[in-house]
């Protein structure tokens, strides 16, 4: 029966589109397509194949577009209505046909919105899914990202950075092969630097030429390429074979630094099976190739100045040496010597020169040269304003020129054109303290270039150094021009010193000789002998450098007075002076000798009376910083209740003011058993004594193996004083002499 109706509507085609053109408000026919036009190919019998999937498909891009389903359900019943009363007045004397007409309309209607609202969910399931797996895909691809930029942040290894980047990148592209390519700048080449799979056949040293391969490709044109299968294209088959196993699908992209528009390299993720990649993943790989780019300049930069700064630690550590190698010196000759030579090494130049200004005459004379072969250079002179050194010396500016020596005319080296060989360039740093010019440096190199700028200023710096080490050499030098002349002055002072004091001695001998009184030839006896051992400290003094004397010698000296004066015929002293190396100022050293004579000549006037030998033992060692020297005799010891405090004794008394006022010490004496060089019991000890187990250098005894030390008694004075180094000397009092290489 459908035919039938079917049949009958298509006779009233014309009729029913004006229906439709009606209900549309604008007079016009339903387009071809539209809802209403397929609706009435449907009516009028068209096959359910030719507008169903018409319907699908608007449905499925409704849904896309994000339209409402129910607004196109109900225009779709506003065309069944439509069409229903067009029906209704097309048959209406006929009341069964317009009745199957009408379910046959509404069977239709039925099936199409069935299929709109199937069609239209599926497609909303669809985007749905798309939308979760593209954001799961965005968490996934951020993760990738945080990945690469913890390795870039975590190390400034570039070679680690490129590794976790390339394994990250295959692993979110669920890629087979992720490459990393960098761009060398010398060789226009592509270096390989990272992958995430096998190695080429060449292993890590492949490389790509420029405008060759996909990646050579990718470079030169600076745009991303997206090919489906790279084995088949004649261009990229040579790269894609490259590896053990082919790869076909491929997505190149450039490593661009857009600050500076600066090409760093190429990263291409490739598979085994041809594939061709969505737009998502070429701009995920634009971003990573854009991160890429900042982490390889980032690194380039790291690896520039961590070189900078090895260079720099490097050039400093040389300044620090030939400086310290400079300054090592006092002698001015050396120090010349050294500049020269450390100049060129540290300038990485040929020859070097070094001028002296002689400020009288303004002109600057050649006192040190290295790697000049001719021995003319060391005889130049140049006024100061006139070639390069003269015009450095007087503007205090360093000065670096190519071919001067050629064409300047007041050049020092015009008139020795076998001087100038193969040397063109020239450095000229002036040598200048606080206290003005001292002259000038030039360094000359074979090259049409000497240093950068850095390196100008470091041999300026060097220079600032020399100059100082020069005129502490010249200070030292004029120093000690001056101390030797002093010393000449001071030695022949106590020259005429001992002279006099003998001329006095002679005198006073000549009167002893004379007196008739026994007790006033022992006075004159006496003071003979004091005055010849201030004489012999004269002496001595004379002959040690800085009119200073040491302890044991001093005592050497008197013991040779007291020897020849007051050691009668009948009596074998015999006399042991310890090592006391402390040198004493001229005034302790007289005032030293007066007390060691008094105390040698008390012992032997009362220790040894009536006996026909003894032993005097002399030592001092340092404490602190001050000096304990002992007297020891082995003489009949201390008289009962005896007190050095009051002993009215000449001697004694002479002794203990001296030690007091001028050597602002203190004296001690006291009696032990053994060796003086043993302390005493503290028991043995009168108030004043210091320090009661100080212990004294052992001297060899003259009595030999078969004395009992252990049974001797001794009557042991201890002088305990404050050291006063005089000049020249250390705080313990021995002579500071110069370095060898000063001398």
């Amino acid at each position: 029966m459908a035919e039938d109706v079917v049949a009958r509507l298509r006779t009233h085609e014309r009729e029913l589109r004006l229906r439709l053109a009606t209900v549309a408000g604008d007079g016009w026919e339903p387009d071809e397509g539209s809802d209403a036009a397929l609706l009435l190919d449907a009516l009028q019998g068209a096959a359910p194949e030719e507008y169903e999937p018409r319907f699908a498909a608007s449905a499925r891009q409704l849904a896309e577009q994000g339209g409402r389903l129910e607004v196109r359900l109900e225009s779709l019943l506003d065309w069944q209505r439509a069409l229903a009363d067009a029906l209704a007045g097309l048959f209406e004397d006929e009341p069964r046909t317009q009745a199957r007409a009408g379910r046959y309309l509404g069977e239709i209607v039925l099936r199409i919105a069935a299929i709109l609202a199937r069609e239209y969910q599926t497609e909303q399931a669809r985007l749905a899914a798309v939308a979760a797996e593209r954001a799961r895909r965005g968490t996934t691809r951020l993760h990738a990202l945080q990945r690469i930029n913890a390795a870039a942040n975590s190390t400034l290894d570039l070679d680690q950075t490129l590794e976790t980047t390339a394994r990250a990148v295959a692993e979110e592209m669920s890629a087979d092969l992720c490459a990393i390519f960098l761009f060398d700048d010398v060789s226009r080449e592509l270096r390989l630097r990272a992958t995430s799979g096998p190695l080429p056949r060449a292993g890590r040293q492949y490389t790509v030429p420029l405008r060759q391969g996909y990646s050579g490709w990718v470079a030169e044109r600076g745009q991303p390429l997206n090919v489906e299968d790279a084995g088949a294209d004649e261009r990229f088959r040579a790269e894609a074979s490259a590896y053990p196993l082919p790869y076909r699908g491929l997505l190149a992209v450039p490593i661009i630094f857009f600050t500076v528009f600066k090409l760093e390299g190429v990263i291409a993720v490739q598979t085994r099976e041809p594939h061709r990649f969505s737009d998502d993943e070429v701009s995920f790989l634009e971003i990573v190739a854009g991160h890429l780019a900042m982490n390889i300049e980032n690194g380039r930069l790291h690896e520039q100045s961590d070189e900078e700064l090895r260079r720099k630690v490097h050039e400093l550590s040389t300044l620090y040496r030939v400086s310290s190698l400079v300054t090592s010196t006092l002698v001015l000759d050396n120090v010349l010597s050294i500049i020269v030579a450390q100049a060129v090494q540290l300038s990485g130049a040929d020859r070097s020169i070094l001028f002296e200004l002689d400020a009288p005459s303004q002109r600057l004379r050649a006192v040190a040269s290295h790697g000049w072969e001719t021995a003319e250079i060391e005889r130049a002179v140049v006024p100061v304003g006139q070639c390069c050194a003269g015009r450095v010396a007087g503007t205090d500016t360093p000065s670096m020129l190519v071919d001067c020596m050629r064409g300047d005319e007041g050049c020092f080296l015009r008139a020795l054109p076998e001087a100038i060989g193969d040397q063109h360039a020239v450095l000229c740093v002036p040598l200048s303290t606080g206290h003005g010019p001292l002259g000038a440096l030039c360094i000359f190199s074979g090259q049409r270039h000497i240093v950068n700028e850095h390196q100008r200023q470091l041999v300026v710096t060097f220079a600032n150094v020399a100059a100082i080490a020069m005129e502490n050499a010249r200070l030292f030098t004029e120093t000690r021009q001056g101390l030797r002349t002093k010393e000449a002055l001071l030695r022949e002072m106590h020259h005429r010193v001992k002279n006099n004091l003998q001329q006095v001695a002679s005198i006073l001998n000549m009167q002893r000789r004379r007196a008739k009184n026994p007790e006033v030839e022992q006075i004159l006896l006496e003071s003979v002998d004091r005055i010849q051992g201030i004489a012999a400290t004269h002496d001595l003094l004379s002959s040690t450098q800085l009119g200073v004397a040491p302890v044991d010698q001093i005592a050497r000296k008197i013991v040779g007075v007291v020897r020849g004066n007051l050691v009668p015929p009948h009596l074998r002293v015999h006399f042991a002076v310890g090592n006391a190396p402390y040198h004493m100022p001229t005034e302790q050293a007289t005032t030293l000798a007066i007390i060691l004579n008094e105390l040698i000549a008390n012992a032997i006037e009362h220790g040894f009376e009536g006996r026909e030998q003894g032993e005097i033992r002399i030592s001092a060692s340092r404490q602190d910083r001050h000096i304990v020297l002992r007297v020891a005799d082995d003489g009949r010891g201390l008289p009962e209740g005896f007190a050095v405090q009051s002993s009215e004794e000449l001697g004694l008394s002479l002794v203990r003011r001296l030690v007091q006022s001028d050597l602002r010490g203190s004296v001690a004496i006291f009696a032990a058993s053994g060796s003086p060089d043993l302390a005493p019991a503290p028991g043995d000890l009168p108030p004043g004594s210091t320090d009661p187990r100080l212990p004294i250098p052992a001297v060899a005894s003259a009595a030999g193996a078969d004395t009992l030390e252990s049974a001797r008694p001794w009557t042991i004075v201890e002088l305990r004083f404050p050291l006063v180094p005089p000049p020249g000397t250390d705080e313990i009092g021995r002579l500071i002499m110069p370095a060898a290489g000063d001398l």
